[in-house]
């Protein structure tokens, strides 16, 4: 069967992230239109339970002639960066100096930050990833991997020549990509952060074994404008 990761389309602000923009809809739109002129038809389709990343199933789905019902499994859901900045930041900017000079650049001046993954991002999710004290009511790390890798059991009905959907985010993406590849936790990370909004990567999946085949595939972003990271 081969199975396909497809990324949500591009979010709204850092306050209110969980949703599609303007852009991100038409992403989608583009998305499904493509899918539908390819010939490519989905056996299931499965989305995680936020909402960005059910409107952009139920966008791309909509274009299609004969589209499965949408299945919703939260164990798609990405983590929340919201929380590791409500209960992790504060305590890297007591004891970081440059975690604390960094977001006073970055963060406190900039009313376009939420568009970019910053520095301080990045230091908050590897200090997440190491299990760094603050972190409380976050989902640790290794419990998001293990839920997410989790969702492969959904996958053993299906049979050969089977395609099936999945709407979801950057990090469950890389996680499964990263997976099949057998690369370390870092790594997962640096593929989850060059995924397109609306991309998709393709795998196959046979007799438990995962092989990826494609990576953050966007033919149907075809203008400079409408490849965002969001």
């Amino acid at each position: 069967m081969q199975i396909y990761l497809i990324r949500h389309g591009q979010a709204g602000s850092r306050d209110n992230y969980d949703l599609l923009s303007d852009l991100g809809r038409d992403q989608a739109v583009r998305l499904g239109e493509y899918f539908r002129a390819s010939g490519i038809s989905f056996r299931a389709a499965y989305s995680g339970s936020m909402r960005r990343q059910q409107e952009t199933a139920e966008v791309v789905l909509g274009q299609a002639s004969n589209p499965p019902e949408l299945q919703i499994d939260a164990r798609w859901n990405e983590f929340s960066l919201e929380g590791l900045w409500k209960t992790l930041a504060p305590r890297l900017m007591a004891e970081n100096e440059e975690f604390a000079r960094d977001y006073d650049t970055l963060h406190a001046t900039n009313p376009n930050i939420d568009r970019m993954m910053t520095s301080c991002d990045v230091q908050l999710i590897r200090a997440w990833m190491r299990n760094h004290q603050g972190c409380d009511g976050v989902e640790p790390w290794a419990d998001f991997r293990a839920r997410v890798e989790a969702t492969r059991s959904q996958m053993a009905g299906f049979g050969s020549g089977e395609s099936v959907a999945v709407f979801t985010s950057a990090t469950p993406t890389a996680v499964w990509c990263g997976s099949a590849l057998e690369v370390d936790d870092r790594r997962i990370f640096r593929i989850a952060g060059v995924l397109y909004n609306t991309s998709f990567s393709t795998l196959r999946l046979r007799e438990n074994e995962l092989t990826l085949f494609s990576l953050n595939n966007i033919p149907h972003l075809t203008e400079a404008s409408l490849r965002t990271f969001r």
